[in-house]
């Protein structure tokens, strides 16, 4: 039989084993709330359209044409073009249609200060832009099946992943009901990763496309604008 004692010490050592745990517990969990506000997740999204086209003149640093009709603000294609600057490491691209010359050069730039470019596209909707791509130099691989090759996403730095409705042409990020979300939560760009690498793996060699070189709509719509204002 226990004495008043023992019971007594059983009591009191319990009570100081279960402070104890509740202790240790508050400590993990202030510690890792810290860690998740010492990292903050990119979560993001662009809505199109932009409503027209963004003046080149404007964004390299004043337009002096009277009466320009173009943007002479920001646009969300002009973010994700600085999303793409932002690349330290690899750019992989995944892309159904891509034509637009602005995002295309921004592509090219990185690619000419080190950063891995990789592009998958749909052998269908390629033509347009292979010509650029080729002279680039950059790293295609087409689906050249008889389905399509459907998907709009970018992987940055394998990390940062973009994806939404929006396909990479000029009149769809100015007139288009489009979207590209943006986020960096790292149980999403792995499965995104996944599908990247299985497609690149599984259209290897796959690069025999029809090279025409062609301007984007938006490069021609500030040609003509200038041009048109030059004479007035």
């Amino acid at each position: 039989m226990h004495s008043f004692g023992d019971i007594v010490f059983t009591f009191s050592l319990a009570s100081n084993l279960i402070l104890a745990s509740y202790i240790v517990k508050r400590l993990w969990n202030t510690s890792h709330s810290k860690q998740s506000t010492d990292r903050e997740s990119i979560v993001k999204v662009l809505m199109f359209p932009d409503g027209g086209y963004q003046c080149n003149y404007w964004t390299a640093g004043g337009c002096t044409a009277r009466n320009c009709t173009l943007l002479h603000h920001i646009t969300n294609k002009t973010r994700l073009k600085q999303l793409l600057e932002g690349a330290e490491e690899s750019i992989d691209v995944c892309m159904f249609v891509l034509s637009c010359a602005v995002l295309l050069d921004t592509l090219i730039m990185a690619h000419k200060n080190g950063i891995r470019i990789r592009i998958i596209c749909d052998n269908m909707q390629i033509s347009g832009s292979a010509y650029k791509i080729k002279e680039a130099n950059l790293d295609v691989r087409v689906d050249d099946s008889a389905a399509m090759m459907h998907h709009k996403f970018i992987i940055i730095d394998k990390k940062i992943v973009l994806t939404g409705s929006y396909n990479w042409t000029a009149s769809g990020a100015a007139y288009n009901r489009e979207n590209v979300f943006i986020t960096d939560e790292g149980h999403v760009a792995v499965q995104y990763l996944d599908e990247f690498e299985k497609l690149w793996n599984k259209f290897e060699g796959s690069t025999d496309v029809k090279y025409e070189p062609v301007s984007s709509s938006d490069v021609i719509r500030n040609r003509f604008v200038h041009r048109e204002n030059d004479k007035s």
